[in-house]
């Protein structure tokens, strides 16, 4: 059966006090673990996209930092990355239902939006789990893959402009990646792109 989908869930505005941009990074780390527990497969998970192959590791903090809403003239964000892993088995219900099952017993609402199957058998789920402060999990389980999309609480504490100012200076620095790398670093890379522009309009401003 084809579920239509629906748009991203409104972003949810701050409240305070604000997190600091570690204990976002400490809140993601510990809420993609937790997914990852729920699924009773805790080996063989990849940050990012599978096909890089780098390892689960949250101290990497290869993550992104959407924004989320806004308070007064504030742009708020929440860190934000995904994990992967090998389907568990070819039929991807079993795991979208014990997800499901396990979100909605932390306090989550939590809405199917795709459940489809080709005529050669092959299969789609999406589901995502939303929460009042902010969080969010996105779930895409096919007949190949399992990835778990996580988002923190949304925050406006200066901590992560200066933690990201950091973050795009030292890869400004380094050496220029091989063109295999490149493809790797996409993500990295135009997370780069937006904060040195936003570190541009801040020397302009």
């Amino acid at each position: 059966m084809s579920v239509p989908a629906v748009s991203d869930p409104a972003p949810q505005s701050p409240g305070t006090p604000q997190k600091t941009i570690d204990e976002l990074l400490t809140q993601w780390a510990d809420l993609t673990n937790a997914a990852i527990a729920a699924t009773g497969v805790t080996d063989g998970w990849f940050r990012g996209p599978i096909q890089n192959g780098r390892p689960w590791d949250p101290a990497a903090e290869e993550v992104s930092l959407p924004p989320c809403g806004t308070v007064g003239s504030k742009t708020a964000h929440q860190v934000d990355n995904m994990v992967t892993h090998d389907a568990f088995e070819y039929d991807p219900h079993p795991i979208a239902d014990k997800l499901t099952a396990y979100w909605e017993s932390e306090g989550f609402t939590v809405l199917r939006t795709v459940d489809s199957k080709l005529s050669s058998g092959w299969m789609d789920i999406a589901i995502r789990a939303t929460r009042s402060d902010g969080v969010f999990y996105g779930l895409t389980a096919t007949s190949d893959l399992v990835a778990i999309d996580v988002s923190s609480e949304c925050s406006t504490h200066p901590s992560i402009d200066t933690w990201a100012r950091e973050k795009t200076l030292r890869r400004l620095r380094e050496p220029k990646p091989t063109p295999a790398a490149r493809a790797d670093d996409t993500a990295d890379v135009a997370d780069d792109r937006f904060w040195a522009t936003e570190l541009t309009r801040g020397s302009t401003g």
